[in-house]
């Protein structure tokens, strides 16, 4: 009489509640990662975590932040806040998780808004009037006068051999001021 032992252990699932030892593990190293990545976050986006009542793994993420990267001693806290959110039941680990997944994508979006703005500072610099006619053609809020000047002083700034990007800075702090991106 042979036994399947895969369809054993699912059947017993459903049955008893029985979780398997790959399962648990997994679930494990998914909190550890979701601990990793809190620790990891910077100090005003680890501010926007919801730990609630948690205390200690706060205390824990907060600590681990302090310690040395690669050490024995992180490793070590970073299964201490496993442990910890082990604890926690499924509605606040996924609120944890739904906060880290709402900075990682802001941050990714700001990104995205900061590398746009780079370009079109490129676009304007190497092109000239041509791309400050379309901009001005699609933002009409722009001072034509000032977009020129800035572009230009950028133009020569870049050109020149000693490095001053005074202007190069203020053509992107304008573009990103009157909200091109």
């Amino acid at each position: 009489m042979h036994q399947d032992y895969n369809n054993f252990a699912y059947e017993n699932e459903e049955d008893d509640g029985w979780v398997s030892r790959s399962s648990r593990k997994r679930h494990s190293r998914s909190l550890r990662e979701i601990g990793k990545q809190v620790v990891a976050l910077a100090e005003s986006e680890f501010e926007k975590i919801p730990f609630g009542d948690h205390d200690s793994l706060r205390e824990a993420c907060f600590y681990a932040r302090k310690m040395k990267p690669r050490s024995e001693e992180l490793r070590r806290e970073y299964l201490h806040i496993e442990a910890l959110m082990r604890g926690l039941d499924d509605d606040e680990v996924s609120a944890i998780s739904s906060a880290l997944e709402a900075v990682k994508s802001k941050c990714v979006t700001g990104n995205a808004a900061f590398h746009k703005l780079e370009e079109l500072r490129e676009r304007l610099i190497r092109e000239g009037m041509p791309e400050i006619n379309r901009l001005i053609g699609e933002h009409p809020e722009y001072d034509r006068q000032k977009l020129r000047a800035l572009t230009d002083k950028a133009r020569k700034e870049l050109e020149s051999p000693d490095g001053e990007r005074r202007f190069y800075r203020e053509l992107f702090k304008y573009l990103r001021d009157q909200g091109a991106a």
